[in-house]
């Protein structure tokens, strides 16, 4: 089944929200963002920097072929997520407009702080491309349950695999991790992704309209009573998505996770590679022995062990990213960095930025940078295709 255009008048978002969506995009929010990121890359380098120690970096062939490596798995990432958006609206946008889109999510994603994302902007920008609203309501929350069902389901495969090391470093034990900043914050944030990750698939899978009371019921309570309203929204959407979603075949399903999946990995394997670029392949013995203490020495794990293992443990850190208030995360996804990988990488100095500064470019400032030049072009057509529908529906004397 193929998506059927709407009317505007049908698909139509109140102005108020779709203002308060591309405020969040502005100019002012975009340089809040920027700078936000700058001034921790700037401590960092007047705290790590030293010429001395840049100097020893190895570029030889094999660190810039797997840095090209990374910059492959941004772009194949990019492209994962452009066949997700295509397959869930069944062929409705052209690959050129899945492309745009996905650069109009993530840059909103970049500007906005983690926790929130770029979602509130996501469906504002799908609403103007006359998709039916509950078709658009479904991608939202659909994407949310994917994302959030690979997050949980993965981690629980690789703990079961390796234990509480996948977490964090020197971690064994329940006890070890509750005790440690980062691993209160990964259990906090684990146990709340769980729970909005559980309501919204049984709302969407199962009952809508049960969550839907519920929601209504929790909000009715006195100090909640503020939210009544936009739960009400939310349950009203939740049961719109539903309604799309139950026409659906396993093999949609299959192939909407299966690009959700390689989307993430791609994401981090990004780190893999600039790992192999810079230690794995590190020409001097104490960045190599470092490296090899743990993964090899002690786990004995082979190259593709190794590798997910790394996956995992990328897994860990963004979950606690999930919850950061910041623009993308700067300032926690530089600390958390450094903390969820010291047990492999080396702990502060030259080579730790150096290795931060490329991760963040590919995971972060690409966005950033080329979703100032796509984004605003994507606005500019909005508002004159706006204008031109507006003028045409104006009676003619």
């Amino acid at each position: 089944m193929s998506v059927q255009p709407s009317s505007t008048e049908e698909q139509s978002t109140p102005k108020d929200k779709q203002d308060e969506a591309l405020k969040s995009i502005s100019p002012g929010r975009i340089a809040i963002a920027v700078a936000a990121g700058l001034i921790v890359i700037v401590y960092l380098f007047i705290q790590d920097f030293s010429l001395e120690d840049f100097q020893k970096i190895s570029w030889n062939p094999k660190t810039l072929y797997w840095i090209a490596g990374a910059f492959f798995f941004v772009l194949l990432r990019h492209f994962a997520y452009m066949f997700r958006l295509r397959t869930i609206t069944q062929g409705f946008f052209s690959w050129r407009k899945c492309f745009e889109m996905i650069f109009v999510w993530e840059f909103s994603s970049a500007v906005t702080p983690t926790s929130v994302g770029g979602s509130a902007v996501a469906l504002v920008a799908l609403s103007q491309e006359k998709i039916s609203p509950g078709r658009t309501t479904m991608i939202i929350f659909y994407t949310i349950v994917l994302d959030t069902f690979f997050y949980l389901s993965s981690l629980l495969l690789l703990f079961s695999i390796f234990g509480f090391l996948i977490i964090l470093p020197g971690t064994t034990s329940f006890s070890e991790m509750i005790n440690q900043y980062f691993g209160a914050g990964f259990f906090g944030a684990y146990l709340f992704m769980s729970i909005y990750g559980s309501l919204f698939f049984y709302g969407v899978f199962i009952n809508a309209k049960a969550v839907h009371r519920v929601l209504m019921a929790i909000t009715s309570l006195p100090l909640l009573r503020r939210f009544k309203e936009g739960a009400n929204k939310m349950g009203q959407d939740m049961q719109l998505a539903s309604g799309e979603l139950r026409r659906q075949k396993w093999q949609f399903h299959l192939k909407a996770f299966g690009a959700t999946a390689g989307a993430w990995a791609s994401r981090f394997m990004v780190l893999n590679c600039l790992i192999m670029a810079f230690i794995a392949n590190s020409t001097d013995p104490a960045v190599q022995a470092h490296y090899n203490s743990v993964l090899i020495d002690q786990q004995d794990f082979s190259l593709f062990v190794q590798q997910v293992f790394i996956v995992g443990r990328q897994i860990a850190m963004y979950v606690i990213m999930a919850i950061v208030p910041t623009p993308g995360g700067a300032g926690a996804a530089e600390s958390s960095f450094e903390n969820f990988h010291s047990d492999y990488l080396p702990a502060g100095g030259t080579l730790l930025l150096v290795m931060t500064i490329f991760w963040r470019f590919f995971t972060y400032y690409l966005y950033l940078f080329i979703g100032m030049i796509v984004v605003p072009n994507w606005i500019r057509k909005l508002i004159n295709r706006n204008k031109q529908e507006a003028e045409a529906a104006q009676p003619t004397e």
